[in-house]
């Protein structure tokens, strides 16, 4: 008898020891690391120049074409930088222009000392380039993942429109700091949205 209760002591032991010394589940840890809070909610990154040039894990695959706004901006970051990963966006205005049987992007943006603007349509192909010294040498960029994407701009700026209304353009642009999207609507109305939040600010 005592010697089971002796092995039931020992085992007891053993299993308080193992939870003693048990380290922190490291998937709970990432997930808490993950969790960013945007608390400025400005969609905009400050940008210094930076000589740094992506190595060969860091870059993206280029998209064949331009389905939507997202891939037109990895389209104009790989031209004029040789780089397609988000880090590397530095842009602050894109204007999308939706046509019978195309769409047109015009994006601006700039690098150390360089203003870049690029005009494609939705299979890629440059319509337009231009690239100029630009003096500043520090400025606010849009920030593509502080923002909502183009298809819920588009989305939430026909909310409460007729059915047959449709998106004639829209532009993407910081504005007082902030960064916004104006849709006009092929009705005559525009529609202003809070690029961080997705909330109308103005609708006319």
């Amino acid at each position: 008898m005592k010697i089971k209760n002796l092995s039931l002591i020992l085992l007891a032991s053993l299993l308080l020891g193992a939870c003693g010394n048990k380290t922190p589940n490291p998937a709970k840890e990432t997930k808490q690391e993950e969790i960013q809070v945007d608390e400025t909610k400005t969609g905009v990154k400050e940008v210094k120049n930076n000589d740094k040039k992506p190595n060969k894990e860091e870059k993206e695959k280029v998209p064949e074409v331009a389905m939507n706004m997202e891939d037109a901006i990895k389209i104009f970051h790989e031209h004029n930088f040789g780089d397609a990963s988000a880090d590397s966006f530095n842009f602050d205005k894109l204007k999308v222009e939706i046509l019978d049987k195309d769409i047109i992007y015009s994006i601006e943006g700039f690098k150390d000392g360089k203003a870049y603007q690029l005009k494609i349509n939705n299979n890629g192909k440059i319509l337009e380039e231009k690239i100029e010294d630009d003096d500043d040498k520090k400025k606010l960029a849009i920030d593509l993942k502080k923002i909502i994407s183009g298809v819920d701009a588009w989305e939430k700026s026909l909310e409460g429109q007729a059915k047959d209304v449709k998106v004639k353009e829209y532009e993407l642009k910081i504005e007082d700091g902030k960064v916004v999207y104006e849709v006009e609507l092929d009705n005559g109305k525009d529609v202003k949205i809070d690029a961080t939040t997705g909330e109308i600010i103005k609708r006319d």
